[in-house]
């Protein structure tokens, strides 16, 4: 029964500031459990002293505290707000939607104008953080202001009689997560965008991974792949990357790992290692002309010493692929452990 309990605080505890979570969550639970107590004293008196408790009681006691987003209200400061608690969470809500989408459009439109335009990649690319950033100040600012305006012209019983939580219901409350469940926001973000890159480079830009040597002022570019070899593995990355990205973007929207998500992750990282143990093992991958590019230069010894076939480049193989079978064992050890 105490797990419902559990579970409700936890609801409670994640609209609650850091700083005070623990010490509110400690409160909370000691009056619902003084609440809990009460009400089974009462069905004693009512049904005999064989009474037992049961989840029902539960349910009863956290029913009558109300929703998390109410308790929690309870504990926030009640100072002037330009957005008030009834339209807070909504507000929340339309602000996530609207910088998703935001990001999202600016996104595409950069990816587009790196593939159509003549300015060099680089100075496109560098444009992507500016322009998220004033996308992000414009959704912001809109929404905000929209809502302040709702706030101080909208009749007062209308605003109160918008609730979120209507149809809430302790039953329905989630489990606990525990940490190998829950799902790292910021290292899903991170993963989106550097597998965006990588499609963006190697499928428009590949001949921009080379080697640059500099002589007497003139820079000469060799590219380090032979691009006819490479294009015919990325019709496979590609299909895994994108699959990565889409995977990602639903690992945010779920928030916590569950054996369909970990069962795909395993399937696209293992497809990933693959294609590029298929591609170390094949010499041809590499510009025949990669090596006259660098012959005589400081660069020569470095291309040996990583080089296909040489010791250190199997042994940077061999990390990629025990750190690949380590997380996919991961996966399947914590999918079990969750049954």
């Amino acid at each position: 029964m105490k797990d419902w309990i559990d579970r409700y605080l936890y609801a409670v505890g994640q609209k609650l500031p850091r700083l005070q979570r623990e010490d509110i969550k400690k409160e909370l639970r000691s009056i619902i459990l003084d609440a809990l107590d009460e009400r089974i004293a009462n069905q004693k008196l009512q049904e005999g002293e064989d009474y037992e408790a049961t989840e029902e009681d539960v349910f009863a006691v956290l029913e009558s505290f109300g929703s998390p987003d109410e308790v929690a209200a309870n504990y926030k400061p009640s100072n002037r707000y330009l957005i008030g608690p009834e339209l807070y969470e909504l507000y929340r809500i339309l602000l996530y939607i609207v910088l998703g989408a935001a990001a999202l459009g600016i996104s595409i439109a950069t990816t587009i104008d790196i593939i159509y335009s003549q300015d060099p990649f680089i100075e496109q690319l560098l444009k992507l953080p500016m322009n998220l950033i004033s996308a992000a100040v414009n959704a912001v600012g809109t929404v905000t202001i929209i809502f302040a305006i709702i706030q101080r012209f909208g009749k007062e019983e209308r605003i109160k009689g918008i609730d979120l939580n209507k149809n809430w219901n302790p039953r329905n409350l989630e489990p606990v997560p525990v940490a190998h469940e829950v799902i790292k926001v910021p290292d899903t973000i991170a993963a989106i965008c550097l597998i965006i890159i990588a499609l963006i480079i190697f499928n428009k830009f590949p001949h921009i991974i080379a080697m640059y040597n500099v002589s007497k002022g003139t820079t000469s570019v060799t590219p380090i792949f032979n691009l006819d070899v490479l294009a015919g593995y990325m019709k496979y990355m590609n299909i895994l990357w994108i699959g990565a990205v889409l995977l990602n973007i639903y690992k945010l929207m779920i928030g916590k790992w569950n054996t369909f998500l970990r069962l795909i992750e395993i399937v696209i990282d293992m497809g990933v290692l693959i294609i590029v143990l298929m591609m170390t093992g094949n010499p041809a991958i590499l510009n025949p002309s990669i090596k006259d590019a660098v012959a005589g230069t400081d660069m020569e010894f470095l291309m040996k010493l990583g080089g296909i076939g040489s010791v250190s480049f199997r042994i940077f193989i061999a990390v990629i692929f025990l750190f690949t079978v380590f997380e996919a064992g991961k996966h399947i050890y914590y999918s079990i452990k969750s049954h």
